[in-house]
């Protein structure tokens, strides 16, 4: 083997590792500001995924009319784009799943602990890899079956201790509450993952990355849009679009 085969290799590891790094890091720090979001600001959830939204859609818009990877996304400019938009309604389901997923997350985060919430939603391998068997027809050896087990078993002990033995009915349905929320969010998102690979990735339509984000990010919008118009027609002593952070 080469020096400068070896050095190729150790070029890449090094990149995936970095890559790895980067998610754990981002992962980790999401989790912690939607906490917080949560316990000491009376925001609402659904104007900070609404303006998440905008923000993709923009970034998704800028890199589909500048990007230069092959697509068959037809015209140039604003015709490109609502190309996009006509061939875009087999991603209004992942939408609306990945909507649901987000307003579950910040469902859970709200009764339980960022730790306990990382770890549970650590099960969406589990269930990526149960809907990978069940709709696609994956075989998976003995040793995976017994690392999801593992899995499984790891975030109960995580979760047990978080249940005292003293607590008051009340709080304990509201564990409960959370401990659902974040499993119902790791049952859609191996179903999403699994969806995506077979519907989407399985046609001969070549759309990027990003023309896949820009149309997700409409559907998105739409919908959190309308849920921010029903929270604003209740009658309620909050002002709309308060108490963000400085």
């Amino acid at each position: 083997m080469s020096s400068k085969y070896k050095a190729l290799q150790w070029k890449n590891m090094s990149l995936r590792t970095t890559i790895l790094i980067a998610i754990c890091l981002q992962n980790t720090f999401y989790t912690l500001l939607r906490k917080y979001s949560t316990k000491y600001e009376q925001v609402s959830s659904t104007e900070i995924l609404f303006l998440a939204e905008i923000i993709k859609i923009v970034v998704a818009t800028w890199f589909t009319l500048t990007s230069t990877e092959p697509s068959d996304a037809e015209g140039i400019g604003i015709y490109k784009l609502i190309w996009l938009i006509k061939h875009s309604f087999k991603m209004f389901l992942l939408a609306a799943i990945y909507g649901a997923m987000n307003i579950l997350s910040f469902v859970a985060l709200e009764y339980i602990g960022a730790g306990e919430f990382t770890i549970c939603a650590q099960l969406k391998i589990l269930t990526t890899a149960g809907f990978s068997v069940l709709i696609l027809g994956t075989s998976l050896s003995n040793t995976k079956w017994r690392a999801l087990a593992l899995l499984v078993l790891g975030c109960t002990l995580v979760a047990s201790p978080s249940f005292p033995a003293e607590s008051s009915s009340e709080a304990s349905a509201f564990q409960l509450l959370g401990y659902g929320a974040v499993l119902t969010e790791v049952s859609l998102s191996g179903f999403a993952s699994i969806y995506f690979e077979k519907v989407v990735k399985s046609t001969t339509e070549v759309v990027t990355i990003w023309e896949r984000n820009f149309q997700l990010g409409l559907y998105s919008l739409f919908m959190y849009g309308g849920i921010l118009i029903y929270e604003s027609s209740k009658t309620t002593n909050r002002v709309p679009w308060s108490n963000w952070s400085t």
